[in-house]
């Protein structure tokens, strides 16, 4: 999965965002629409049986349209069925992923430790 953080990375520069994309995403500075759509995907990934009318309406309700659902669904479905494949065969991430993750990492921590304690 550190790929996918990577990716993350590379598309926003933003290490906060993927430190805790990794960890918790309910910490990460999200505005509602995002919330809206990983509380959806979440949903959808661990208890997709449990995905009712009331799900889609709150998407509609963050300002989701309907091919901005089928958007979130099918991402969701693509990455679900991509790890199937990538942890059924053992691929493991290369070590360059693992290299920038870890420099990330230690870039917020180093940031976190900064702060004056309140």
């Amino acid at each position: 999965m550190v790929h996918h953080g990577e990716a993350l990375r590379v598309a926003t520069r933003d290490d906060h965002l993927v430190f805790h994309m990794e960890r918790d995403w309910r910490l990460a500075d999200l505005d509602d629409q995002e919330r809206a759509m990983l509380t959806f995907a979440e949903k959808l990934n661990f208890h997709p049986g449990n995905i009712d009318q009331k799900d889609v309406d709150g998407l509609h309700q963050a300002g989701f349209d309907d091919r901005g659902i089928l958007d979130v669904i099918l991402i969701t479905a693509l990455f679900n069925f991509m790890n199937r494949i990538v942890d059924g065969v053992g691929l493991r991430a290369e070590e360059a992923f693992r290299r920038n993750k870890e420099r990330g990492d230690a870039r917020v921590e180093a940031e976190r430790a900064s702060i004056p304690a309140r």
